[in-house]
């Protein structure tokens, strides 16, 4: 059993506090969403508030990532979740007093999207440190059911405190779960950075910045891990970040379809991640075949929904292409945490945050693109062949490297 991290009382308790906050952020989104609709009625409004809390991970993630490995990141997590509840609830204290604008709406997106960026590398330094080393593959997985279970739970979550007692009073709740963790993490004392490769000086932050990515980027499989992940958000986020394409724009079934599909992928994901955390172990400093199959099978997934002309089978392909990132997404993450020294896991992390999420950016940008030119079928097809092409080329590449 995968589960065997919970018998560390410091992650059991930093996982469980982590939960409400991640509740709270995926239903923060929804209720941001929601009142840049009610201001402005443009849904490039909507679009734009999105972006703007989306983006700065793309950009200041890394940034964040050497921090991470110069700080007690204990410290630094505390400071994240309090500067995101402190944040929060002063935009909830602007939307009680009806003093809400677009620009402060915009504006508090790209600041909270900032603040969050700032926590990815924190939280993914701090969770393997919080139980035994040779429980780090238990970890991941359960901190990516975590994410996942929040992902599909939370917008839910945000869309019910609309409804029952309005956006501006969700809020001072959404605001009050970012205290869970700065309680939980002031009562646990992480396991110590490993002594392994320890830098013997302070260096330049660009310097140590250059130095992490040089460190991830000189082993081979983090090296592979890094490019996997990337050809699978590529793929697989083209059409998971564009489901309204495929929703509205082929079924034509509307938001009740796209709030399907959503729900889908979401279902997906959060399957694969029970199923991940409650298998077998993942073995350190190999691939598995397994992960090698998924590579291809995410973007063929996005191929074969061109030739779908059901929309219960295309809801059915979502639900697999979802699953499979996701499985993908937590077997590469743990492969690269096994392999990687504590005092690079900042910087590295910070890296792979960027590839994966501006992976799969890149990917909705190219379907949309495509979608103009080609139509949704041929776009689908040739992205996911083209990738399926291209990951098949990688696989034989690192099979040699690795003989």
């Amino acid at each position: 059993m995968n589960l065997i991290a919970l018998r560390s009382p410091p992650f059991r308790s930093y996982i469980l506090s982590l939960h409400l906050a991640l509740n709270g952020f995926w239903a923060q989104r929804v209720i941001m969403g929601w009142l840049a609709w009610v201001l402005t009625g443009s849904p490039s409004f909507v679009g734009l508030v999105a972006f703007l809390n989306f983006v700065p991970t793309l950009i200041v993630s890394p940034l964040f990532g050497v921090v991470a490995d110069r700080i007690d990141v204990r410290v630094g997590s505390m400071v994240s979740y309090t500067f995101a509840g402190t944040l929060s609830g002063i935009f909830a204290w602007i939307c009680l007093t009806d003093a809400l604008t677009p620009f402060l709406l915009a504006g508090f997106s790209l600041l909270s999207g900032v603040v969050s960026s700032a926590n990815h590398p924190m939280r993914m330094s701090l969770t393997p440190r919080l139980a035994p080393k040779e429980h780090l593959a238990s970890v991941v997985a359960l901190t990516s059911l975590n994410f996942n279970l929040s992902r599909l739970m939370g917008p839910a979550i945000g869309g019910v405190l609309i409804q029952a007692i309005g956006a501006a009073d969700a809020l001072v709740l959404t605001a009050i779960a970012y205290i869970h963790p700065v309680i939980a993490i002031v009562f646990m004392r992480p396991r110590a950075r490993s002594q392994s490769a320890e830098p013997t000086a302070r260096q330049g932050y660009f310097f140590e910045l250059f130095g992490g990515w040089r460190y991830a980027l000189s082993r081979h499989l983090v090296r592979t891990a890094i490019i996997f992940s990337g050809l699978g958000a590529l793929a697989g986020r083209s059409v998971l970040e564009t489901l309204p394409i495929l929703a509205n724009g082929v079924f034509g079934k509307g938001p009740a379809g796209l709030g399907m599909m959503t729900a889908a992928a979401g279902a997906g994901a959060a399957v694969a991640a029970i199923l991940k955390a409650v298998s077998k172990a993942q073995s350190a400093g190999r691939f598995q075949t397994s992960m090698l199959a998924m590579v291809m099978v995410v973007p063929l997934l996005v191929a074969s929904l061109s030739q779908i002309s059901a929309f219960p089978i295309a809801t059915g392909i979502v639900v697999l292409l979802g699953g499979t990132l996701t499985m993908l997404s937590i077997s590469l993450q743990s492969l690269v945490q096994m392999e990687i020294d504590d005092h690079y896991r900042g910087r590295v992390m910070g890296l792979w945050t960027t590839v994966s999420i501006g992976s799969g950016a890149l990917g909705a940008v190219i379907m949309g693109a495509m979608t103009d030119v080609l139509g949704v079928p041929l776009a689908q097809a040739s992205i996911g062949f083209t990738l399926a092409a291209i990951s098949a080329m990688m696989i034989v590449r690192f099979r040699r490297a690795s003989e």
